[in-house]
């Protein structure tokens, strides 16, 4: 059974402040993971089972936040950090995350800050999942 380590205290704070929901640390993450490219919106929703306005705003807010850019009609995104310490930032939390899933995950479900919106965006989840 793996050890089960703590999330380093800038990390934390990065996924409360900035990450969120659960939804838009998905659409990071695949974003992340496929650098190389850019990716339309219809594929990000159809690779994480979104809808595709869900798949959209989550995009919206990313770029808003400097970590993905998007072409000019915003039909595709890629990762694209506006500086190296966003980049770095989540470079450490790809890698935590592979390790500890749950850890993360538990740091975004019990911050207080903005229960509503998450809420609303498990619901918007739940139904893309039917």
């Amino acid at each position: 059974m793996a050890r089960q380590q703590h999330i380093s205290a800038d990390l934390k704070k990065f996924i409360k402040e900035q990450i969120q929901t659960a939804p838009k640390l998905e659409v990071l993450l695949l974003l992340h993971r496929q650098q190389s490219r850019s990716l339309p919106v219809g594929e990000v929703a159809n690779t994480l089972d979104f809808e595709t306005d869900t798949a959209h705003e989550q995009l919206t807010a990313l770029q808003t936040l400097g970590l993905v850019e998007s072409d000019p009609d915003k039909s595709r995104y890629r990762y694209h950090p506006v500086n190296s310490a966003l980049r770095s930032m989540v470079d450490r939390l790809a890698i935590v995350y592979r390790k500890q899933r749950v850890c993360i995950l538990s740091t975004i479900l019990t911050e207080d800050a903005n229960k509503h919106q998450r809420f609303v965006e498990a619901f918007k989840l739940a139904r893309s999942n039917d």
